[in-house]
């Protein structure tokens, strides 16, 4: 269920982003207190060093905000001193019997010597796709895959399976002549010519198309004299029925039908939004799936300093009031996770988004963590520095957020774990990118270059 669950959220393109901009997850109703830090014997000493900053705060203080305490009684750490947390899973988790029957996932066949098949066997994405070749979508999805192979040559891996449906009477015929050609060694350069010309055959007749396509085979250089038997040969004419019935009898009807590593892909299948996932299952592959260890104290401060391509931005952190959310932070900055990490979603006037080691907004640091809200800790004034999550409780990751202005409909439902405190004119000068504009940006997002911690 947690595989299926995970897989479904980021394949609706939101998974990681700042989506829903007003939160749905409610403060926690198990309120307790803990020893804060008022109650130390050293004072908290933090000074707001930007005037910038110091003139819009309002009236809540460094030493108001270091005064409260975390109202979740829930652990910190599990036995082994690491940070309490839910490991994640890759995008594309191995399939068990259980979700396919739970999730009617057809069981469709693992890639063979049967099929025809362009890439990398050793490829992170393979994607079987069935078709139709008078099918007007998948002549653009045949134009995309290949845009996504030129990208990706090493990491996409791409199978072709026929579905000529009944209504398209050209379609049985089309996957007959690529098999043909693939006889002869030239089965993908058939596949690409018949749909780059598609509009030029859809409306002939039988014989017209078949004329047609001894034409494209001796402009492809094929015997065309073997060609032409081939197309009708009654194992050819035999192999492409056969497999259309059973491709059917799966319940897959439809074209193009895409199943990715084997989970069925009903998303955007241009080569754009298929390269994110591409990015998003490279990150995960370094990615060790596991809850970090905790490597805080919540009765010490911390200062966070983040080098950019902008300049120099300085943020206090909230270990009183966000722990879970502070050590992850830290323990990532310290690990390096966010250097060359870029902020890929900035919007006017609300906030600058970042910690997707993909710049897509898909990814994360492998494992999620509950939201920390504090009812007195809240988005009433700018600068403040939280974490991005979706709309699903304890979903918070690596990805953060820093407003432009005060954004009061988060509040409870996004972590507040610290406030810009220097670099007011740094945050400002972040380049605008909005991932969801049409069309899409052409420009990566100014790049976090390092974060240093500093502890007292």
């Amino acid at each position: 269920m947690k595989k299926i669950s995970k897989l479904l959220l980021v394949l609706l393109m939101g998974a990681l982003l700042l989506s829903a901009c007003k939160g749905t997850v409610p403060v926690p109703e198990n309120m307790s207190t803990q020893a804060s830090k008022e109650e130390t014997d050293e004072p908290i000493e933090i000074e707001l060093t930007d005037p910038a900053v110091e003139s819009e705060l309002g009236s809540k203080s460094a030493e108001d905000i270091f005064a409260l305490t975390r109202t979740s009684t829930d652990p910190l750490t599990t036995d082994d001193n690491r940070m309490a947390c839910t490991p994640g899973e890759p995008l594309f988790a191995p399939l068990s019997d259980e979700i396919r029957v739970q999730y009617q996932i057809p069981d469709i066949p693992e890639v063979s010597e049967e099929d025809w098949v362009l890439g990398s066997e050793d490829a992170l994405m393979t994607i079987i796709f069935y078709t139709d070749f008078q099918c007007p979508y998948c002549a653009l999805f045949a134009s995309e895959s290949h845009k996504l192979l030129e990208t990706y040559p090493d990491d996409v891996r791409l199978v072709y399976r026929p579905l000529p449906l009944s209504f398209h009477n050209l379609a049985p015929l089309a996957a007959q002549a690529a098999e043909a050609a693939g006889l002869q060694g030239k089965f993908w350069e058939m596949h690409d010519h018949i749909f780059a010309k598609q509009q030029d055959w859809n409306s002939l007749t039988i014989e017209g198309f078949t004329e047609w396509l001894n034409d494209a085979a001796e402009e492809l250089g094929l015997d065309v004299e073997q060609f032409s038997a081939d197309v009708v040969s009654e194992e050819i004419v035999n192999k492409i029925t056969e497999q259309t019935e059973f491709h059917l009898s799966l319940g897959i009807n439809a074209t193009p039908s895409l199943f990715i590593n084997g989970y069925p892909w009903q998303q955007s299948w241009y080569a754009s939004t298929l390269g994110l996932v591409v990015d998003t299952m490279k990150a995960e592959a370094k990615l060790s799936f596991e809850c970090p260890p905790f490597v805080i104290d919540p009765e010490k401060t911390y200062i966070a300093t983040m080098e950019t391509e902008k300049g120099k931005m300085v943020f206090e952190l909230y270990p009183n009031v966000a722990p879970l959310a502070v050590n992850s932070f830290v323990y990532l900055s310290q690990s390096g996770f966010y250097d060359g990490v870029t902020f890929h979603r900035v919007l006017q006037d609300f906030m600058a988004q970042g910690g997707d080691p993909t710049g897509s907004g898909m990814s994360g640091p492998g494992y999620t963590y509950a939201e920390e809200t504090h009812p007195e800790l809240l988005f009433d004034q700018p600068y403040m520095l939280a974490v991005a999550k979706t709309n699903a409780p304890s979903s918070s990751g690596s990805q953060f957020f820093i407003t432009f202005e005060p954004a009061e409909w988060l509040n409870g439902g996004y972590t507040i774990m610290g406030r810009l405190i220097e670099g007011v004119d740094v945050l400002k000068s972040i380049t605008l990118r909005d991932p969801s504009a049409q069309p899409a940006p052409d420009f990566e997002g100014d790049k976090i270059i390092r974060i240093t911690i500093e502890e007292n």
